[in-house]
Order: structure tokens, then sequence, then C-alpha cells
């Protein structure tokens, strides 16, 4: 004959010391275990954080500074819409990702958009200025 006990943290303290060796008393959890999976607001929200990180590095990486403000500007704006728009079709199409998921018509566009242009700045200027210093 088997016994079997919830596995609340009182009972399962008991249970160890009632069950002895030999002993055909078992523990079944009395609820399924949870596993930690990442929202997919998080998600989204740290995949565009990765991806303005990645425009600013390639930014400065391929040189697309300019000889002038207005083209350095215009390239970097460029490459940071070049980068979002791809961020978005990922969480659209590869992670599948839709209202529901999300919590709204449109967040799919709109979730993690601030961070990911103070990101993109803050790594285009912080690579700009490492890779090009000043006459200091």
């Amino acid at each position: 004959m088997r016994q079997t006990l919830s596995a609340s943290p009182l009972t399962f303290r008991r249970s160890l010391l009632v069950a002895g060796p030999g002993s055909n008393l078992t523990l079944e959890p009395s609820e399924p275990q949870k596993t930690r999976m990442i929202a997919p607001t998080t998600l989204v929200y740290w995949t565009r954080l990765g991806f303005a990180v990645l425009a600013g590095a390639l930014y400065n990486a391929l040189g697309l500074h300019g000889p002038d403000v207005v083209q350095g500007t215009a390239s970097a704006i460029s490459i940071a819409i070049g980068i979002y728009a791809i961020s978005v079709f990922l969480v659209k199409y590869v992670l599948r990702y839709g209202p529901t998921e999300l919590k709204g018509p449109n967040k799919h566009i709109t979730l993690g958009i601030g961070s990911y242009i103070i990101w993109f700045l803050f790594t285009t200027i912080l690579l700009n200025t490492i890779i090009n210093p000043g006459p200091y």
C-alpha cells in the first residue's frame, strides 16, 4: 500500500521525520511545477536594447560618420531605422508575437522604442569618442 502526502512545507518537514528507510511513504507535489519563462514583453524589450547596441557599433565600425555633420547624422538615422525595422520583422514574423502576447495592437512596433533610441545614441557617442579622440 502506497501513501501520498501533499508537498506543503509543513507536511514535507513532517514527512521527512516520519518516513524512514524502507518506508513506502512518497511525496507528490500538490500543484504542477512552474517553468520559468521570459515574458514576451521582456524578451522584446531586451532584444531591442541589443539591436540598439549593435546598430551603434555598426555605425562606428563601418565608419559612416561622413565628412560633415549632416551626412553623419543622416547615415546614423538611416542605420538606426534600418536595424529597428529588422527588429520589428524579428518580433512579428520570427518570434510570432502579436497583440495578445504583447498586450496591445501595435506593441510589436512601439515596445522598447525609447530605450532603443537612448541606447543607440549612447553606444554611438561612446564608441565614436573612443575610436576618434579629440585633439587634446
